[in-house]
């Protein structure tokens, strides 16, 4: 697989991942958190639409990023996305391990699917073109 087509492959998994944060935002909300206060659901919802929209923009600028044609600056893009990915995998791990202590819990199994996805995506395309 080409550092491009990885590229657009990270950038559309993060897309899809900020489409369902803004579908969870829009349609079901309320039914995961049931009895919270309209304080609470406001917290929540401008929080979320935060990162629904940074992962939009990350989505659409590693796309864009594809189209760059010297291979050394599409290593260093590949190299950044690998850094983001290792920042949120420890974040979502430390939540995930003091769920129910210092969190309320970890992320749910569409964001593991993408900090995986991509993580993996990432070393391969540094690994195969060395």
């Amino acid at each position: 697989m080409k550092l491009k087509n990885i590229l657009k492959t990270t950038g559309a998994l993060h897309i899809l991942l900020g489409l369902l944060i803004i579908a969870l935002l829009i349609f079901s909300i309320e039914t995961i958190t049931a009895n919270t206060s309209s304080e609470t659901l406001l917290l929540v919802r401008g929080t979320a639409d935060v990162v629904a929209a940074s992962n939009l923009g990350i989505g659409f600028l590693l796309i864009i990023c594809s189209s760059i044609k010297d291979k050394k600056s599409l290593r260093k893009v590949l190299s950044g996305e690998l850094s983001l990915m290792a920042c949120l995998l420890a974040v979502a791990v430390f939540n995930t391990f003091n769920a129910g202590t210092i969190v309320d819990g970890g992320p749910p199994p569409p964001v593991w699917i993408v900090l995986v996805a991509n993580s993996l995506l990432c070393i391969y395309g540094l690994i195969k073109e060395k």
